[in-house]
């Protein structure tokens, strides 16, 4: 199959999005209607208590002031801090009720006890990890602080696996399911969407076939992310011999923290314990261009071949784990049995699989091996994210590089899935284009790739998008990589993709109606909620 990022129109009529799935729909208004129902119980009870007993609207007050004094005494992003504490004061009584549903403290008993924090997980004993780091010092010595950063999270750096980048959905799909048809130990599956549909069909087909020869299977993909394209029963209706479906934290109509966020967004497929895939892509026909969502997909993935599969393997267990209630270490799988030996090391460049999860406040992998690889571009950095939802601290490390002389270009859609992410994207534009990060939107459709390439020596592919939600509430998984022939393949794809966008600059910014910008201030203050 050709492979390209030019967006090249053909005679061939795409279909419309499938329309929800009835019983999902029905699923979904269920859900938003008791959410409605509970915030609308909360709304009578603080006009009670206004009409009837203004003793306790002041007890109320008084409460919302202490509580965002709590807040700024935490240790949580100064953003998050400030969109709870405009909250609060605006309508104490609800303010606090909601804080204390959806944004306080992050780490409750209760929730370390059901979902993983991906802290200090068992990864493989690898014995060339630090002779491995030894030669990436030697031969990348500006790269050596942000791999020992990632080593010291616990993500082992490997030099033998080999590495292959996909630039759009509809050549990663075809690979994945030749590497899978190929399986002869195991094969595991992680998604944050499913949707039925032709690219569903033969993944199905596929992984029936496989299992039928006796290949484990197992497939785990998000209960919120699927909800709208997925029945309830999908999993034990797909679910058959050697083949098990599994749902990641299933969502209650209760308004809670826990079911709203702590989504697995996470795209891991490992194959054997030898091939291992990530990126974008999820299974939906939009993903690979069958189906006209938002215009062209343009979407990215990367295979890796070789030891540092194992550390894929891993992220995918511990998730499973939680997503079949495995707790106790009795119930745990063992490890060794999925992890292959390998002959010979084979070169390659060097790679470090990482993972992160909401609860690990003490250490933010994700987050801060962005703020690395910003900080120590020398040359260029090329950011392709389909939001851009920033904290300060980021908006300041982009501009610094700007100003420092390094050449930041970022990538973002053209045209959004989501219309009010869009909006409050384009509002941190102005701050960084004014010090000279050059912003570009794609005009054929919507971008969903999740990359970033550096000075001709590091890159990231990954789940990863650039705002809150990805760095603080959902589980992501990415491969950094240090010289790999990957890391060319990446700078060639967006200053391909880089033709078919329009540049935006300060000038065009600066012109947007006076209502948009209210908009956009209006929605800046809750970024991080959103």
């Amino acid at each position: 199959m050709k492979k390209t990022t030019q967006y090249e129109p053909n005679n061939t009529q795409k279909s419309a999005r499938p329309k929800r799935r009835k019983g999902s729909t029905v699923r979904l208004v269920t859900m938003i209607l008791l959410f409605v129902m509970q915030a609308c119980f909360l709304v009578l009870s603080l006009a009670y208590f206004n009409l009837f007993a203004f003793s306790f609207y002041i007890l109320f007050q008084i409460i919302g002031a202490i509580t965002a004094i709590r807040i700024t005494a935490t240790n949580q992003n100064p953003s998050y801090k400030i969109a709870w504490i405009s909250l609060i004061l605006a309508i104490p009584f609800l303010g606090v009720v909601f804080y204390s549903i959806w944004g306080g403290a992050r780490n409750p008993r209760r929730i370390k006890r059901r979902v993983p924090i991906l802290k200090k997980l068992p990864f493989p004993n690898h014995p060339g990890s630090e002779e491995a780091f030894q030669k990436l010092a030697k031969e990348y010595p500006f790269q050596a602080q942000t791999s020992r950063f990632l080593t010291n999270s616990g993500f082992p750096l490997y030099t033998d696996t080999q590495t292959a980048y996909y630039d759009l959905g509809d050549t990663f799909f075809p690979a994945l399911l030749e590497s899978i048809q190929k399986a002869e130990h195991f094969i595991f599956l992680e998604f944050f969407i499913i949707s039925k549909g032709k690219m569903w069909d033969e993944l199905y087909a596929a992984l029936c076939e496989r299992a039928a020869k006796g290949v484990e299977v197992r497939v785990l993909y998000d209960d919120l992310g699927s909800m709208t394209t997925l029945d309830k029963s999908f999993a034990q209706k797909y679910s058959r011999e050697n083949l098990k479906i599994a749902v990641f934290n299933p969502v209650k109509p209760v308004l809670s923290h826990f079911h709203i966020n702590y989504r697995n967004h996470q795209k891991i497929c490992v194959i054997d314990g030898k091939i291992g895939y990530t990126g974008g892509v999820n299974v939906a026909d939009e993903y690979i261009n069958l189906v006209d969502a938002f215009g062209h997909w343009k979407d990215s993935g990367i295979k890796l071949e070789g030891p540092g599969v194992q550390s894929m393997t891993v992220m995918f267990l511990q998730m499973w784990n939680y997503g079949q209630r495995r707790q106790r270490k009795d119930q745990l799988d063992d490890l060794n049995q999925y992890f292959p030996h390998f002959e010979v090391a084979k070169g390659g460049g060097f790679v470090q699989p990482l993972c992160d999860g909401p609860l690990d406040a003490e250490n933010r992998p994700m987050e801060y091996l962005y703020m690395h690889m910003i900080n120590h571009a020398r040359k260029y950095i090329y950011i392709t994210t389909p939001y851009l939802v920033l904290d300060n601290e980021m908006a300041t490390a982009l501009c610094m590089a700007a100003r420092s002389g390094v050449d930041v270009r970022i990538m973002t859609p053209g045209i959004p899935d989501k219309k009010y992410v869009y909006t409050l994207t384009r509002s941190f534009y102005g701050r960084l284009l004014q010090a000279g990060v050059r912003i570009f939107e794609y005009t054929p459709g919507f971008v969903h790739a999740k990359n970033v390439v550096c000075d001709d020596e590091t890159a990231l592919v990954g789940t990863v998008n650039m705002d809150f939600r990805s760095f603080y509430m959902h589980y992501e998984n990415a491969v950094w990589t240090c010289g790999t022939p990957v890391i060319k393949d990446l700078y060639k794809d967006f200053t391909r993709t880089q033709e078919q966008c329009r540049e935006i600059t300060y000038e065009d910014w600066t012109k947007r109606p006076v209502w948009y910008k209210a908009l956009q201030g209006f929605l800046s203050i809750f970024a991080p909620m959103l």
